[in-house]
């Protein structure tokens, strides 16, 4: 199976042999000013005529994902007198990668082969990415990259949770991790603020900014720029008031968070996912929502419209008939939110007798999801990503015929 750390390096030496291959320094792009360390580059050698560029990690974003595409297409947008005024390193513009004269040369030589084939690679589904290859003339290529990293980070689980049932005698009646409260994830501040007008915080395991943090949920609603509505933030003056942070584990949050599952968890029943991307229209899933699934945990989901189905889409069972999923087809970003909140309320408020039928109801539904977490879902997003690669190979008319797409699968899935 993949380290999910070596992914570029594997991708490279056994799909992209041919390509210049890009991708960002650990992942997450930097915001301000960006340099030529920001970005890594696998080359073939001199004569590389195709390349690739993995922004893979975080969704696509207006102005950070720009200057990142500006970088890798800058050179193929140059005329053939520009290319030849570009006699040495030192009179490149600043942060551009280093270009030999006999780099240009070699492409001067024959200005049709001067990288031709361009493939930007997400993993995400998105009018977004679309109109970037648009703009910038390159071919698509999506692949689930945070399902491959689930994989890997949770591996340990499997051998943890396999005999475990679903919990029956929990503290909580649900958990809930909401570490970044600014920006695209403000809509966790109204989140919490319809917890905090049920009465619901009370009853769950709830994180709101952590020990360490300095985020302020006034900030947001104070910022001109905020996604937040009017509305939105007319109701969080009114229930935050007394709340500032809400902590579960009492310490700041480690950068290596993604890749772990507070053992916390287990005290709760329900997980209600707040996921990365909620106000964009993009399919975008994180290993946020394999969290509950690897713990054994029915979820619910806070993202954009239609995630829910496009996990659904993988092979995972929901609990659409137990709570009311129709809140994944809402447009609308606060009524999507609190059509969550209801179901939350829905299940708090049920008696003891209540909640036995509805946890006997989910319960086969959590045991399929865990098990084909670790056992087709590998195969699917493998296939997927392998077919991909094939269909933007034939699209770019490159002969792909010396990759050994059975090995390759082979590998990733054992």
């Amino acid at each position: 199976m993949l380290q999910i750390d070596h992914a570029y390096e594997f991708f490279y030496n056994t799909v992209f042999t041919d390509f210049d291959f890009y991708h960002l320094v650990n992942g997450v792009p930097i915001i301000g000013q960006l340099s030529a360390t920001d970005i890594t580059i696998f080359t073939p050698g001199l004569h590389a005529t195709k390349k690739i560029f993995f922004y893979d990690q975080e969704p696509l974003t207006s102005g950070i994902t720009d200057q990142y595409f500006d970088f890798f297409t800058w050179i193929d947008k140059l005329t053939v007198d520009e290319l030849q005024a570009l006699n040495s390193a030192d009179k490149l513009p600043h942060g551009l990668p280093q270009v030999s004269q006999e780099y240009i040369n070699f492409n001067l030589d024959d200005i049709n082969r001067f990288y031709k084939n361009k493939i930007i690679v997400t993993s995400e589904l998105s009018k977004m990415f679309d109109n970037y290859a648009k703009k910038y003339n390159t071919s698509q290529l999506y692949y689930f990259f945070h399902g491959f990293a689930a994989l890997d980070w949770y591996r340990g689980f499997y051998a943890l949770n396999y005999n475990k049932s679903i919990v029956k005698d929990y503290k909580n009646d649900f958990i809930s991790f909401n570490r970044l409260i600014a920006g695209d994830r403000s809509y966790r501040i109204y989140f919490i603020s319809k917890l905090a007008e049920l009465d619901l915080l009370k009853l769950g395991l709830i994180s709101f900014g952590v020990a360490g943090d300095n985020n302020d949920w006034r900030d947001e609603i104070s910022n001109i720029n905020s996604k937040l509505s009017e509305h939105s933030k007319l109701h969080i003056e009114q229930h935050l008031t007394d709340v500032n942070k809400l902590i579960i584990d009492n310490f700041s949050v480690p950068g290596w968070a993604s890749a772990d599952i507070p053992r916390c968890t287990n005290d709760s029943l329900w997980h209600i996912v707040t996921e990365t991307v909620f106000y964009y229209d993009k399919l975008h899933l994180t290993e946020k929502i394999f969290k509950p699934i690897v713990s054994k945990q029915p979820f619910m989901l806070l993202a954009a419209p239609g995630n829910l189905a496009y996990l659904k889409s993988y092979g995972f069972k929901t609990f659409d008939g137990i709570i009311d999923e129709s809140y994944d087809t809402i447009i609308d970003n606060d009524q999507r939110t609190e059509a969550v909140v209801a179901q939350i309320a829905w299940y708090c408020a049920l008696s003891v007798e209540e909640k036995r039928s509805v946890i006997e109801a989910i319960a086969p539904i959590v045991e399929y999801n865990f098990h084909h977490f670790y056992s087709e879902f590998k195969h699917i997003i493998t296939k997927e990503l392998l077919d991909n690669c094939r269909t933007v190979f034939k699209e770019i008319s490159y002969n792909d015929q010396h990759i050994d797409y059975t090995s390759i699968h082979h590998v990733l899935t054992n």
